[in-house]
């Protein structure tokens, strides 16, 4: 089984969405630039997404998020827990936005992950169209 994930749409309006999603490692595996936060499947589809918020408790691992792209774009380690707010600067923003394969979806990879690491990630989104 490797990592147990769920996501959740916790709030899908006309310019905000906020996705959670959560992993739990049975020690079998990693996660590899896993789409996560799929652009597309929001309601009205965007076609990029920028972070205001990113709030996140990561345990017994690292978290890598990744901007889908034909070589993807890492743009945060996460190990522990915290708060990062990214509203004051218009959010975080796909640095690769506009180069070819750059789509908007999040990815993720996890490293270290054994037995019954876990990760909970909430994105607070700004849709780009």
């Amino acid at each position: 089984m490797a990592i147990e994930t769920t996501t959740q749409i916790l709030h899908d309006g006309a310019r905000n969405a906020v996705v959670q999603i959560t992993g739990r490692s049975d020690g079998s595996g990693q996660e590899t630039a896993v789409t996560k936060v799929d652009v597309s499947a929001l309601q009205p589809p965007a076609a990029r997404v920028a972070i205001s918020r990113l709030t996140y408790d990561i345990t017994g691992g690292m978290v890598e998020l990744l901007w889908n792209a034909d070589a993807d774009v890492p743009f945060a380690k996460l190990e522990g827990n915290n708060v990062s707010d990214y509203e004051r600067i218009g959010g975080l923003q796909n640095a690769a936005w506009g180069e070819l394969g750059a789509n908007g979806d999040i990815l993720l990879t996890t490293r270290g992950f054994g037995l019954d690491s876990s990760y909970t990630i909430k994105f607070d989104l700004i849709k780009k169209f």
